[in-house]
């Protein structure tokens, strides 16, 4: 009996890493207006940022369905394997409680869900380490145990280059978005405990690869023995900047590069770039 890790399609992990071990995704719903898509099966992520650019209103997101938990778990089960899912937060989505209503539904006690209580690369980072750790054949109950005290190990932070749709999510007033584009103003914002924090503005993006790299030092995080996630929306050079940083001063072991899917991207628009890793 193997274990199968399940997530959601928020992750926004790498179709490489999902063919390569075998992961299963759920996808969550996105509307633009009045047509919905399955995350990243009907809509892919340059397919989204192309209509998000052309949209007078802001996407909205729909949880996974438990029926959609339903069918997957019990495939799994059926075919012999255990599940360990692991999902965006439950404060950020009703996606964990879909898969809690499904376990609940099919009670069966091979079915082990864990709520990240991050979102994004966040979540990725503590799906990695669940692969790493069945790659090691532990016990799932084991697993389960080091995966819930590994999320307070969770560190993310993200810039966001354009103030637009923060405005249009109603999270800033025009009068403030038009203040900070006349400044360059770039939030830096972190994910911690399912909250969503500002935790520094900077001007003009040169800036923030700079605040980047002070964060790592005065926090001082030993990269050399962590796989660092690089996210971006349509950001790739600076994150290429950003990167030869990672390389050339902190010597990090590994990084995994993706883009922000539509969950995220509909809140930060293109121009993010995102750093994350596990702490442990």
């Amino acid at each position: 009996m193997g274990i199968r890790i399940v997530f959601d399609s928020t992750s926004d992990i790498t179709k490489e890493i999902i063919e390569k071990y075998n992961l299963v995704m759920v996808p969550l719903i996105v509307n633009f207006e009045d047509t919905s898509y399955l995350d990243k099966v009907e809509l892919t992520t340059d397919e989204f940022f192309d209509k998000l650019g052309r949209s007078e209103k802001l996407p909205t997101t729909s949880q996974a369905s438990p029926a959609a938990f339903y069918e997957v778990f019990t495939k799994i089960l059926e075919e012999g394997d255990e599940v360990l899912g692991i999902f965006i937060g439950s404060e950020f989505s009703g996606t964990y409680s879909s898969a809690q209503i499904a376990k609940e539904t099919i009670g069966d006690d091979r079915i082990h869900i864990i709520d990240s209580r991050s979102a994004c690369l966040g979540t990725f980072s503590l799906i990695m380490k669940a692969i790493q750790l069945v790659e090691e054949k532990r016990d799932i109950k084991e697993i389960v145990d080091i995966l819930e005290r590994a999320k307070d190990k969770i560190e993310v932070i993200a810039a966001i280059d354009t103030l637009k749709y923060l405005v249009k999510g109603g999270r800033l007033t025009k009068t403030q978005a038009i203040a900070g584009s006349l400044l360059n103003i770039k939030p830096i914002i972190t994910i911690k405990d399912s909250k969503i924090s500002v935790v520094d503005k900077v001007r003009g993006n040169n800036n923030v690869q700079k605040w980047i790299d002070n964060w790592i030092q005065s926090n001082g995080f030993d990269l050399s023995n962590k796989t660092v996630f690089l996210f971006h929306a349509r950001a790739k050079g600076r994150l290429d900047a950003l990167r030869e940083v990672l390389v050339n001063k902190y010597n990090v072991k590994d990084i995994i590069e993706s883009e922000v899917g539509a969950v995220i991207g509909t809140h930060t628009g293109p121009g993010v770039i995102a750093i994350g890793f596990l702490n442990d």
